[in-house]
């Protein structure tokens, strides 16, 4: 989680304050941005194993030990962030949380939203039609589901560690890479890379993730106003999204990006065959039934 105004860090900062204010500093939360914990991976073990009692993070990195949450990641299945909150609110997001529990031993206190809709950043190529995408190397979470969707668009998937995106666009290592606006100001990624294609191919689900045998520590009072201060946190920061993200673009924009719109039209088709087959393989059909409505 990188430290700043970004949507991982806000949401664990909301937290924090409510959670403080509820118990009236009886509880007190420690965020440590910035991988200072370690690399996300390494963070997801200590969750599991209870040596770290919360996380916020995305959907993503979860997908390797609880398969089935790459439904919720599925490129361009969302229309915006209101679908997002009546699934992830109701059966699905409840189904989903008991799922990672059982799975994973971690369970979401509450869900939250990228500050932005995943959008293709390049370093020298302007993409004014989809068909441009072919064979750009676009770093990716390392998630198979996203590696997937940049297949989808006829990109190149890298998988590589978020911390290394900087010095690989730098180097040329990477072409480009995958995701929001507000992210792509905070890191200054804008230094190195000038071209936005607004693909809006992945909403970033997120959600404040606890570990199973930390909950299982705590008093029954506190756990519910840990899952109180979560709602509250969860709400605050949602409602922050929008302009988080209109104001990112443009202050890129004031940077020099060039950010185009992109007709989204050609992927529609082989990203529903993508759907389809992806939630069959994962046992989620039922889940992909109720986001579809």
């Amino acid at each position: 989680m990188a430290a700043g105004a970004t949507a991982l860090d806000v949401m664990a900062e909301r937290f924090r304050e409510r959670l403080e204010a509820l118990t009236e500093g009886t509880a007190r939360v420690h965020v440590f941005p910035n991988g200072t914990l370690g690399q996300e991976r390494e963070v997801v073990q200590q969750l599991q194993e209870g040596l770290v009692d919360l996380m916020v993070s995305g959907t993503a990195i979860w997908g390797s030990v609880a398969p089935r949450i790459q439904v919720l990641d599925f490129p361009f299945l969302w229309r915006d962030y209101a679908h997002v909150h009546s699934v992830v609110d109701g059966a699905v997001g409840a189904e989903a949380a008991a799922y990672l529990e059982s799975a994973a031993r971690i369970r979401p206190l509450a869900w939250a939203d990228s500050f932005g809709f995943r959008q293709v950043i390049t370093r020298s190529r302007d993409v004014t039609e989809a068909a441009q995408l072919a064979g750009l190397k676009i770093r990716t979470i390392q998630s198979p589901i996203y590696v997937k969707a940049i297949e989808l668009m006829g990109a190149s998937p890298t998988p590589m560690a978020f911390g290394e995106i900087y010095t690989s666009l730098q180097t040329g290592v990477i072409d480009g890479y995958e995701h929001d606006a507000s992210t792509t100001l905070q890191q200054r990624f804008y230094e190195v890379a000038r071209y936005m294609a607004r693909t809006r191919h992945i909403a970033g689900v997120l959600g404040l993730f606890a570990s199973a045998a930390s909950l299982s520590r705590i008093p029954a009072e506190l756990r519910t106003a840990l899952e109180e201060a979560a709602r509250e946190a969860s709400a605050l920061q949602r409602a922050m999204g929008p302009t988080e993200d209109e104001d990112a673009t443009q202050r890129l924009r004031a940077q020099g990006m060039t950010i185009r719109d992109t007709d989204r039209s050609a992927f529609f088709g082989p990203a529903e065959r993508l759907w389809q087959e992806q939630a069959a393989q994962l046992g989620a059909a039922s889940w992909l039934a109720a986001i579809r409505g």
